[in-house]
């Protein structure tokens, strides 16, 4: 079985993503073996020491100049069908989750975030993960390939295993040359890493969820919560689309937002999902379906297309500043 481990170090602590990559493939991961370690990384004096860190003693290079989940996410689908990679194991965090949700969707493969364990089974790959503000661990089945996991945070704390002789195997996009196939990654601007704490401070948050149909969906709700002067967030299945950044997750696998205004737009209002608004002072929600939880739970109800309703009081909005 193709399974690689990927140490993004351009997006930070490598040394953190490779000790607890290392603990994993030792002892959270049952029925495969890992083939090699995939190493992003932007510097070329640190290559040396990061090859070092890699949990593997086959280990590719790929040459990225910046951090850029999408592009990352761009190399490793790319590698996938290039090599047939079934499994991608990827470190816990907002910007491994993020690189493993947006694999899945770019490749069709299936995602698994937070994973205690990996267990594979024939044609299909059994996860384990905290779920409900960890009181429970759930067991999750992916089948659809390649299957994408980002790791539990706990695992970052395992202890370090014993150094490993290294093979260099691919050097992709090195010195400046071409990539191959299996890693188009291109030189892109260096950005920052998502600042936390956003949404659990917002006094008004507009939150999308899956009603709204499509990334295009989400980012109209997101412009009209802009120009509104509210803060943005999106509900589990949007980020698990990969319409919008992990950052932005609100619910017990996100953040928790108390916001004196919290408008709801396209979220059923699962009780994972509600978790994280239930102590907004005002709820409103706007939905096409009457009948969803969200609906009876909040202040007010809209029924009506998310994004069409929240354009609409973006204008209202506008207009009413216009005239004060």
């Amino acid at each position: 079985m193709s399974v690689r481990a990927v140490i993004d170090a351009t997006a930070g602590a490598p040394e953190r993503q490779a000790r607890a990559l290392g603990a994993f493939l030792r002892e959270g991961l049952s029925g495969a073996t890992c083939a090699e370690t995939v190493l992003l990384y932007d510097d070329e004096r640190e290559r040396e020491r990061l090859v070092a860190l890699a949990p593997t003693r086959q280990v590719r290079l790929v040459r990225a100049l910046g951090w850029s989940p999408a592009r990352t996410a761009a190399s490793l689908a790319a590698l996938a069908r290039a090599e047939a990679t079934r499994l991608f194991v990827i470190a816990g965090g907002a910007a491994g989750t993020e690189v493993a949700a947006r694999l899945a969707r770019r490749s069709g493969g299936a995602v698994l975030t937070d994973a205690l364990s990996l267990e594979v089974e024939a044609d299909r790959l059994v996860g384990r993960r905290n779920v409900y503000s960890a009181h429970l661990v759930g067991r999750f089945e992916l089948t659809a390939l390649p299957w994408c996991v980002s790791l539990d945070p706990g695992w970052d704390d395992a202890p370090e295993g014993a150094p490993l002789e290294h093979d260099v195997a691919v050097v992709a996009g090195d010195d400046g040359g071409d990539a191959p196939e299996a890693s188009p990654l291109e030189d892109v601007e260096r950005i920052d890493l998502p600042a936390a704490g956003v949404v659990a401070r917002s006094r008004f948050l507009v939150v999308a969820g899956r009603g709204a149909g499509s990334r295009d969906g989400v980012e109209r709700i997101a412009a009209a919560a802009r120009s509104m002067g509210a803060d943005f967030a999106v509900s589990r299945p949007v980020a698990m689309n990969a319409w919008a950044p992990l950052d932005r997750l609100v619910g017990v696998s996100g953040s928790r937002a108390s916001p004196r205004l919290c408008i709801v737009a396209g979220a059923s209002g699962a009780p994972a999902f509600f978790w994280g608004i239930e102590k907004a002072a005002f709820i409103a929600a706007v939905d096409l379906d009457a009948q969803a939880p969200v609906m009876r739970q909040a202040d007010a109800a809209v029924v009506g297309d998310a994004a069409e309703v929240l354009e609409e009081l973006a204008k209202i909005v506008a207009e009413e500043r216009a005239r004060d």
